[in-house]
């Protein structure tokens, strides 16, 4: 089961992340997102475990403080599931927050819109 991780500190390299997630099961892969020009890490990442592994990995670490950052860790498909291709939320009331804590819904309700020609 792909597992995604949120709000991972710059500094946590993969070796480190997998033996995170190795203590509590048989981790296959490890990736952390990384920028592609400066290879800097953007700080979400994702983890391969077999099922029963990935349920404990997820209660045991989803909001453990590592650097003084509290991860979050969510199953893929729960993620995949929130979000749609507008970057708006499924079945989510509004201003409800998603897994990674982005308030996500509602818009931007309190500006009027101008519409028609701008050019006249």
């Amino acid at each position: 089961m792909k597992i995604s991780i949120g709000n991972l500190p710059q500094t946590l390299n993969e070796d480190q992340l997998k033996a995170l997630f190795s203590a509590h099961g048989n981790v296959t892969s490890v990736h952390i997102k990384r920028d592609k020009i400066t290879k800097v890490s953007l700080g979400f990442g994702t983890a391969d475990l077999d099922d029963s592994s990935a349920e404990k990995a997820i209660q045991a670490l989803n909001g453990k403080e590592i650097e003084g950052k509290k991860i979050v860790v969510v199953k893929q498909e729960d993620l995949a599931n929130q979000t749609s291709g507008t970057g708006q939320q499924k079945n989510l009331p509004l201003n409800q927050k998603s897994a990674f804590g982005k308030t996500v819904g509602g818009g931007n309700t309190g500006v009027p819109r101008r519409g028609g020609n701008r050019g006249s």
